[in-house]
């Protein structure tokens, strides 16, 4: 891993990146996978437990996670989506 990649230091930074226990996410196969656990050492994150869809769990470390091709796909993400915009929309009328 090149640690000075762009792309490696832009995805570290980025919300919809972050391991987020719970959350779903699509790989770029379009399977869904879920984080499970994130687990810590002191303050700093080290690893990271994934679960896809049949049950299968694979553990990776935090940097292989932010090179994972993943797209959050959770439904609490997509509802908060939903009711904002409608609610927004709702200020036009």
């Amino acid at each position: 891993m090149n640690l000075l990649d762009k792309d490696y230091l832009l995805r570290k930074h980025m919300l919809v990146h972050q391991a987020i226990p719970g959350y779903w996410y699509t790989n770029a196969l379009g399977q869904l996978q879920q984080v499970r656990v994130v687990l810590h050492e002191g303050n700093e994150q080290k690893r990271v437990v994934l679960e896809n869809i049949n049950g299968k769990r694979q553990m990776v470390d935090i940097d292989s996670w932010y090179l994972l091709d993943l797209t959050l796909h959770s439904p609490g993400f997509e509802r908060r989506r939903t009711r904002r915009t409608r609610r927004d929309s709702g200020k036009h009328l």
